[in-house]
């Protein structure tokens, strides 16, 4: 049919809009010291399929880690299935699923593992949608997975599941990282959309080949459900970022701010400090416990008629003196 007069026939079309999650560990049991963990982590399963039919979304991508572990209710699983199957209707299949850490066992079929059989996910695959290339990583396969060869021509993203950073990123300590500066492999790769970490984080820097350095944006999303609680690294926003790949070469990239439960509806704090405090009372009977034996032996192979004990105990190095007097008043009661 062609165009009447008056309309816009040149209008830029969308060829996709592509909405990525986090780790959204899925679980029917409590974790942590959550209120009621079950609900809370359905609760951001349905709210990715509510921002999918809103946004009009034609793919759903999460970044691993479906589950942590296998659920072991029936109600839990029928829930689950429920929105899986939305969402596979919504964006008429394409729900893809990259492979986490936590989506492989030794125990035999994971829940990711399930649902891929039953048809209601999709795993990672490259995808090219016009002047956009998306290729998707499984944990622990960023060396051997072949991406969609970087062309600086298009836009070139990777999504993945592990823990990448440059050298001089400054981050809080998640662990030992790949180091991207000279991960030559993905050298011209502009976007690294990551899950594994649960915190979102996003910064920047150079993958260097043949002295050339070229800049891509690294963005973890983060983990909706919170898994664990951990004082002063609480996030109260989640994040999803939403894609629009365009007719005319363009891409939009929006990061979608998704509001968490508050901190004392998602957690039992007053648990939680307990036992934290309970934690404290164990580590610092067990140092005292391995500093006092330091002590007594260190005293048993000293020579006694060099001194007498206090003054030996009283002149070694590297114990703290809260030890040492303890060790005196046991000297003094008979202890040691």
């Amino acid at each position: 049919m062609g165009c009447d007069k008056g309309l816009d026939c040149d209008k830029v079309k969308d060829l996709a809009r592509i909405l990525i999650y986090g780790d959204i560990h899925l679980s029917s049991r409590n974790y942590g010291a959550h209120r009621d963990y079950p609900k809370e982590s359905l609760h951001y399963l349905r709210t990715i399929t509510e921002k999918a039919e809103e946004l009009g979304a034609t793919h759903l991508i999460g970044l691993g880690d479906l589950t942590y572990g296998r659920f072991h209710t029936l109600e839990y699983r029928e829930a689950v299935e429920n929105e899986l199957e939305r969402q596979f209707e919504l964006v008429n299949g394409n729900r893809y699923e990259i492979k986490g850490n936590h989506d492989k066992a030794t125990y035999g079929m994971t829940e990711f593992e399930y649902y891929i059989n039953k048809g209601l996910i999709r795993e990672s695959t490259n995808l090219k949608i016009g002047d956009v290339n998306i290729s998707m990583v499984d944990y622990g396969q960023h060396e051997c997975t072949e991406i969609i060869p970087p062309d600086k021509d298009k836009i070139n993203i990777v999504l993945a599941h592990d823990y990448f950073k440059f050298s001089d990123t400054k981050l809080p300590e998640y662990g030992k990282a790949i180091q991207l500066d000279e991960f030559i492999s993905w050298f011209g790769v502009d976007y690294l959309i990551v899950g594994h970490i649960h915190n979102q984080e996003i910064f920047e820097g150079l993958i260097i080949k043949d002295g050339i350095g070229n800049r891509t944006i690294v963005h973890y999303l983060g983990c909706l459900s919170r898994p664990a609680y951990r004082e002063g690294y609480m996030e109260d926003t989640g994040a999803l970022v939403f894609l629009t790949i365009r007719d005319n070469g363009e891409m939009q990239y929006d990061i979608i701010d998704i509001p968490l439960w508050d901190l004392d509806k998602s957690f039992n704090l007053a648990l939680n400090a307990e036992e934290k405090e309970k934690k404290k009372e164990r580590e610092q009977k067990k140092e005292r416990s391995v500093d006092i034996s330091d002590i007594v032996q260190r005293l048993d192979m000293h020579e006694r008629n060099v001194g007498n004990p206090e003054d030996i105990i009283r002149n070694m190095e590297g114990i703290d003196e809260k030890y040492k007097d303890k060790a005196i008043e046991l000297l003094k009661d008979g202890g040691a």
